[in-house]
């Protein structure tokens, strides 16, 4: 009798064990998987901010440019009108350009098991 319950002693310890090992992983891969995620927006809005100063020196290239041709009223108004235009079609195209590739990312991230050879390349 002595000796089954030494067994399940040391099958619960086992057990116990395991399931915090478990639970170290869990908090490890959740705080890697939050990591990714911030830097990947913090990333996302630098680039947005820049990409919004270049837009606005472009804008005003192109208006100085056409300003030769056109009367300077019209030239913005083109470029109004461009704006317009882009802002129109990000609307139309809103699922392909912006939602799928962010549901792509966010599901390869959270829902893809990790690979051990893809850890080891990474090393």
């Amino acid at each position: 009798m002595s000796e089954k319950s030494d067994k399940m002693r040391s099958v619960w310890k086992a057990v116990l064990t395991y399931l915090k090992l478990q639970i170290e992983n869990i908090r490890l891969v959740s705080t890697e998987k939050s990591a990714i995620l911030l830097s990947t927006g913090v990333v996302a809005a630098i680039l947005g901010i820049m990409l919004a100063f270049a837009l606005f020196f472009i804008s005003i290239g192109l208006v100085l440019l056409l300003a030769t041709a056109l009367p300077i009223f019209w030239c913005f108004m083109i470029m109004g009108g461009i704006y317009i235009l882009l802002g129109v079609t990000l609307y139309l195209m809103r699922t392909t350009l912006i939602t799928d590739p962010i549901a792509r990312f966010l599901s390869r991230l959270l829902l893809d098991e990790p690979d051990a050879d893809k850890q080891q390349k990474s090393l």
